[in-house]
């Protein structure tokens, strides 16, 4: 099972929507937990059935976020002490605590005061919480800015109390870079249950006609080179041969030409950790703002390609990835296919 935690202030914008349905895509968490998304609850629970989450508890997690004040911080160590009492269950805690847990895990201008580290310290003691460690960057949040003023501070973790560790104890946690937002995504590979297969081996997917694939320069030139029912006679068993034949070719193309973008996407995002590791004590590179650049157009290409198959109008461009969006693609994957074909005699 995976968890993803994100700051994404104004998750509402369309390329912060965009990136995130890429990340849950790619990343496959079974728990999502946004923070200052600035949604309202319809758009909030529209965005939920959108990415496919139901209701289901495996195990306790709790999504917390940190009071950014730091005078009324400590009614977060409050609250997080409350909910230690409630139960004895495994508990996993993730979210933005707005705090570090060592002075070190800051770097740049206004460092933080002992008492707040402290306090902070305390809270996760009493709770009997640890800190379950990262891979990636060392820092979660970047201020992006140039020189001097530039600051990074691991405001972002997991922490798992002892029955947690006990029983999930070789879960790791992943800090993944984004370009929409200045925090970092906290991704929580709980290891147990991704090893345990239900279903045994997955089916194949089942081929689906795209009507984005038309749309491409090179697909008549394609499907004209492709086809081929043959030399003998030209009846309903050639064409059948024909279209398996055409249908494992497109299937190839698909992967090359559109899958690329995906792809892409994930090269571009690893190379984009790289640069960001080499750039931990001073602000964005050109390098680093070109990559986040090239991401931004392939996410947009991505959704391009989304939108020609749910063959919707949109009113506005920024009008992007709602219920009805995706209630729409998956009409059309259920409608792009052929279940019978029927021959008639003259």
């Amino acid at each position: 099972m995976n968890l993803l935690n994100v700051n994404c202030r104004g998750c509402g914008r369309p390329k912060a929507v965009q990136e995130l349905r890429h990340l849950v895509e790619q990343k496959k968490p079974a728990v999502v937990f946004l923070m200052e998304t600035r949604m309202g609850e319809k758009r909030a629970l529209g965005l939920r059935n959108d990415l496919g989450f139901q209701n289901a508890i495996v195990l306790r997690v709790t999504g917390f976020y940190g009071e950014p004040r730091r005078e009324r911080r400590k009614e977060s160590w409050y609250l997080m002490r409350f909910l230690r009492a409630q139960s004895s269950s495994p508990w996993l805690c993730v979210g933005d605590f707005n705090e570090v847990l060592s002075v070190d895990e800051q770097f740049g201008v206004n460092e933080r005061e002992g008492w707040q580290v402290a306090a902070f310290q305390d809270a996760v003691n009493d709770c009997r919480l640890l800190d379950l460690g990262f891979h990636g960057l060392a820092y979660t949040w970047d201020n992006r800015q140039e020189g001097d003023r530039n600051v990074k501070v691991r405001l972002d973790r997991a922490l798992g109390d002892d029955a947690f560790l006990a029983s999930l104890g070789e879960s790791e946690v992943h800090h993944i870079p984004l370009t929409e937002s200045d925090h970092c995504g906290v991704l929580v590979e709980v290891r147990e249950r991704v090893l345990v297969s239900r279903n045994g081996r997955r089916k194949p997917k089942p081929f689906r006609y795209e009507n984005m694939w038309k749309s491409h320069g090179e697909y008549m030139d394609f499907v004209t080179r492709t086809w081929d029912p043959g030399d003998g006679t030209q009846d309903l068993a050639a064409a059948a041969g024909a279209l398996s034949s055409l249908q494992g070719s497109l299937k190839a193309w698909d992967r090359e030409v559109f899958g690329s973008v995906k792809k892409q996407g994930k090269e571009l995002r690893a190379e984009l950790e790289v640069e960001r590791n080499g750039t931990l004590y001073r602000g964005p590179t050109a390098k680093e703002r070109e990559l986040m650049a090239k991401l931004a157009d392939v996410l947009a290409r991505e959704e391009t390609m989304e939108k020609q198959r749910a063959r919707i109008s949109w009113l506005r461009e920024g009008d992007r990835n709602t219920e009805f969006f995706q209630a729409k693609a998956r009409a059309r994957n259920q409608s792009n296919r052929i279940k019978r074909l029927t021959f008639l005699r003259r």
